[in-house]
């Protein structure tokens, strides 16, 4: 399944596509949705939700889920399925 977006939300989902595809180094080891969080990659995305949290990427839901917003964000620029996911 996968998301399918509109209007604003479509607009905010690509400007933060531009932004992470115009910074590779940001999210080079940062763990994906497909990805087990060590130690070193949760310093990582947590530096990474931080940055985009501050440029006002994220929206205001709980931090958990922005955590995960931005691990799928770093799967969809990987070339990752992400809707395939069971949670």
């Amino acid at each position: 399944m996968t998301l399918i977006r509109r209007g604003s939300a479509k607009k905010k989902h690509e400007e933060r596509l531009a932004w992470l595809s115009a910074h590779p180094d940001l999210y080079r080891d940062v763990p994906g949705i497909h990805d087990d969080v060590t130690d070193a990659g949760r310093l990582r995305l947590d530096a990474l939700h931080d940055q985009m949290q501050a440029l006002g990427f994220l929206g205001s839901s709980s931090t958990m889920n922005r955590r995960e917003a931005v691990r799928r964000l770093v799967s969809e620029l990987r070339g990752e399925r992400v809707g395939d996911v069971n949670w």
